[in-house]
Formats: C-alpha cells, structure tokens, sequence
C-alpha cells in the first residue's frame, strides 16, 4: 500500500541539534517529549508577519483536532531570535548561520523559505515540511497518519 504525505517528506530527515538550535533560554535544544509524541512547528523569519500569526493560529488548531491524541502533539515557534512575541508554548532558536534554513531549502527545493510549518518527532527530528499556503487540513491529515502509526 502506497501512503502519500501532503508535505514534502524531507530526505534525509533534519536532526535539529545538527543544525545549533536552541530552547528559549539560549541552550543546545534537548526535545522534551515522550517517544510517541510529535510537534507542530512555525519556522518564522526574524519579524513573525501576518502569515506566521496565521500558521501559529493553525497550528494551535491543529493541536486541538487531533481530538483524542492532543496530549501527544506539542506546538512550538522556530526563529531566529527571542524578540518576537511567541504565541505558542515552546520558543526554540535559529542560531546566526542560517545553515538549518538553507538545508531546508536544498531538501524541498525551495529557492525562498521565510515561514513554514514542520512536523518534528520527539527527538527533534524534522519530517516534514509544508508550505505557509497549504493550511491545516493537510497538516493534519499527515499527522494524524504519524499519531496511528506511532502509537503502536
């Protein structure tokens, strides 16, 4: 049986502490989640604009669709610094370099990428990638694709 992604399937996956990301207090990142557990994330450029306002909204939306499986899916806000207001729980930082940035261009080739949505496994891998322009429909149908298959 052939499943297909809405997002684009990143290959290789990203391995965010690979790439200097941080958690809110400055330090290397360490995922927090239970092995089952996923997350819903809104890379953001250095200033969260309408669209990242609008896909930190549908993030949170998406969070509560799952219905059943919300405990298992986590919201958090991927940008470059800590200066922008984070609606969402968690706020993890792009280091200067903007090497993670540029390994998710080359892995969806994506000339430009300023605002995004991520899905990200518990240890902080990154999955899969979509578009600011797909939504949450399609979001959520790949995630709730991911809660089945992990909860086994």
């Amino acid at each position: 049986m052939k499943t297909v992604n809405y997002g684009v399937l990143l290959e290789p996956p990203l391995q965010l502490s690979s790439y200097g990301v941080m958690d809110a207090t400055g330090t290397a990142l360490r995922v927090n989640a239970v092995a089952r557990n996923w997350f819903v994330v809104v890379l953001r450029n250095a200033a969260c604009t309408e669209q990242c306002q609008g896909l930190s909204q549908i993030a949170e939306q998406i969070q509560i669709a799952v219905g059943r499986d919300k405990h298992r899916v986590n919201v958090a806000m991927l940008g470059p610094d800590d200066d922008a207001p984070m609606p969402l729980g968690q706020n993890w930082l792009l280091p200067a370099d903007d090497k993670f940035v540029d390994a998710l261009r080359h892995a969806t080739d994506q000339p430009q990428l300023d605002t995004a949505l991520l899905i990200v496994d518990h240890q902080g891998i990154v999955v899969l990638m979509y578009d600011p322009s797909e939504g949450g429909p399609d979001v959520l149908s790949d995630l709730k694709r991911l809660l089945r298959a992990s909860a086994r």
